[in-house]
């Protein structure tokens, strides 16, 4: 995607997170000050987008926010303006300009990054860092109602943001680096009620589809359904070798 594409998507983007049901962002952020990284006088946020961990502004004295999307930024905004967090600087740049400038800081946090998508951008990124690197992704995204429906069929697609094989590549490379790196997962289970007439509606192509009709009167005998959905972030906590390390 592109930086019109990201405007454009900004919007529905900063919906799903202002209807976000985990804590994940409190969760980091306890982790994060447990480990000693926060607080800390100078922090990046890397491909920020509309500010989803700006309130770990709170625990820092110099909080930059990067991203290459002025919609993005936009919204990241409002996100600082709710919190009443002063300290905040709104950064239009692509993640390569970050990577291309010799400017270090003494963390750099980066969540769901989609442009940090190999080895080679990791180590260029891990040069930077005076302190640490935060990456963090989601790992695992599993439903019990869509999913097998979809799979059923046959148009499920593994979800473009969950990039577990991606973190297992940084961790391979980290075990072969100059680098300790500390592993947390945090995983959520989050229940929804799903109504017949909402799946009929949102797979409303496949209406003529027996495959849908059947699996639909399976799930939806009687009562509305519980869809349960089982979402896991894996954190990588990158410092230099003088840091002991340990996995999960």
């Amino acid at each position: 995607m592109d930086e019109l594409d990201w405007d454009e998507f900004a919007p529905a983007y900063y919906q799903n997170q202002l209807e976000s049901r985990t804590t994940v962002v409190e969760d980091v952020i306890a982790f994060l000050r447990s480990k000693k990284v926060l607080p800390v006088s100078d922090l990046i946020d890397v491909a920020g987008g509309a500010g989803r961990y700006l309130p770990m502004a709170k625990e820092v004295e110099s909080y930059k926010l990067l991203d290459f999307s002025t919609e993005m930024l936009r919204f990241a905004q409002q996100e600082a303006d709710k919190l009443g967090v002063k300290n905040v600087q709104m950064m239009k740049r692509s993640f390569e300009d970050f990577l291309e400038n010799e400017e270090s800081v003494e963390v750099i946090f980066t969540a769901a990054n989609p442009a940090l998508d190999n080895t080679q951008k990791l180590e260029r990124m891990l040069k930077k860092m005076d302190q640490a690197c935060v990456i963090i992704r989601v790992v695992s995204s599993k439903d019990d109602l869509f999913l097998p429906l979809e799979k059923r069929l046959g148009i499920y697609e593994d979800d473009p943001m969950t990039s577990k094989d991606l973190m297992d590549q940084f961790e391979a490379y980290l075990d072969q680096s100059d680098y300790s790196y500390q592993v947390k997962e945090f995983t959520y289970v989050l229940k929804e009620e799903i109504t017949r007439s909402l799946m009929e509606d949102y797979y409303e192509e496949y209406k003529e589809d027996q495959r849908l009709a059947d699996f639909l009167d399976q799930h939806f005998l009687q009562d509305d359904q519980i869809s349960t959905t089982r979402l896991t972030y894996r954190l990588l906590l990158i410092q230099q070798k003088s840091t002991p390390r340990w996995h999960k």
